[in-house]
């Protein structure tokens, strides 16, 4: 089959990340193509054939008109769609077309306008692809939804393989890093992060070290309220790393603490290095972590957070059970080997 990816995204982020998979999962058995927004961007998701638009708006004439020529020439059997400008776009022209249209949601959303969300996220498209059953569950509650297909696909880990072997990981018991990555962002709470190590006793934080990896609109506010509590000389933010594994590797927890989440790719990559996990409950988390078993979970309160942070590095040995644990989960669902089975299924079916 002849497969087009559509991602408009103007950064890379964890969305991004799982086209690339996806796209890398189903070239092998599929010609698959790809159109992003910038050319710059578009490079990184793995130069498969396409181009670049610029969608300006739902209602883009010109990437509206070019999508439609691409479609045709190339042959589309099956667009997969996965930002909210394309939706729209793609689910016009699938059904102008006769071609099947996938939308990938990856995060929760509340569904508050029925005219409009009925009509982009069900009559528009045969089906959505979600990572978790929470989101799942949380879709089928609005009528709309009640006869539409929506397939629950877990995110695979490219390099990670049902077959991996875990490592052991080694305890400094003079030394305590924290790591977090992602999108820097308020949505991910590095703020809540950032007070609740301020709120520590002075004897825990004379061990932290805390590495934030990413970049993102609010990185600078951060930065400076890490200034403003006297925080410099213990967060570290490194900015965007193509390979974060350097930074992360000799970490004794990873942390963090989104408002809202699908399944944290983020997370995901740091328990295949088996570091034991911190998150709120929130979205999809919990068919990763069982609080205490595979991760710990805490409320979004700064004293919470501090509470738990100084209870894990009390527990700085025994911890790194869970890290096996949860390395053991991701051999099961989430290996890359096990994605690429199910997303081939999954498109062979639709």
């Amino acid at each position: 089959m002849n497969i087009l990816f559509v991602c408009s995204a103007k950064a890379w982020g964890g969305n991004e990340k799982w086209t690339s998979m996806a796209m890398k999962a189903l070239s092998n058995e599929h010609k698959v193509m790809f159109i992003g927004k910038t050319e710059a961007l578009r490079s990184r998701f793995g130069g498969y054939f396409g181009t670049s638009l610029p969608f300006k708006s739902y209602a883009d004439a010109y990437t509206f008109k070019q999508l439609k020529s691409f479609i045709l020439k190339n042959k589309i059997d099956i667009i997969v769609s996965t930002k909210k400008k394309e939706y729209f776009l793609c689910g016009i022209l699938s059904r102008q077309l006769g071609v099947k249209h996938i939308i990938r949601l990856g995060a929760d959303r509340k569904m508050n306008i029925p005219l409009w969300h009925s009509l982009n996220y069900q009559k528009l498209n045969d089906g959505l692809i979600v990572n978790s059953h929470h989101i799942a569950k949380h879709l089928q509650e609005y009528s709309f939804f009640k006869n539409h297909p929506i397939h629950v696909l877990y995110n695979g880990i490219p390099g990670f393989n049902s077959d991996s072997p875990h490592t052991n990981r080694p305890v400094n018991a003079d030394k305590f890093v924290i790591v977090s990555s992602g999108r820097i962002t308020k949505l991910k709470g590095y703020e809540l992060l950032i007070d609740a190590i301020a709120r520590l006793d002075e004897s825990i934080r004379k061990k932290l070290e805390v590495r934030i990896i990413g970049e993102g609109r609010n990185k600078r506010d951060f930065e400076l309220q890490c200034q403003r509590l006297g925080l410099d000389s213990i967060v570290h933010f490194t900015g965007f790393l193509d390979n974060p594994t350097a930074l992360m590797k000799d970490a004794d927890l990873f942390v963090l603490l989104s408002e809202r989440e699908g399944l944290s790719n983020s997370i995901l990559e740091a328990m295949t290095l088996g570091i034991p996990v911190l998150s709120t409950d929130t979205g999809g988390i919990k068919e990763l972590i069982e609080d205490g078993k595979t991760g710990y979970l805490v409320a979004r309160e700064t004293e919470a957070v501090a509470k738990k942070i100084t209870d894990l590095v009390h527990k700085q040995e025994s911890i790194q059970q869970s890290g096996k644990r949860a390395y053991k989960l991701l051999q099961q669902n989430f290996a890359f080997d096990v994605f690429e089975e199910n997303i081939n299924k999954l498109i062979q079916n639709i």
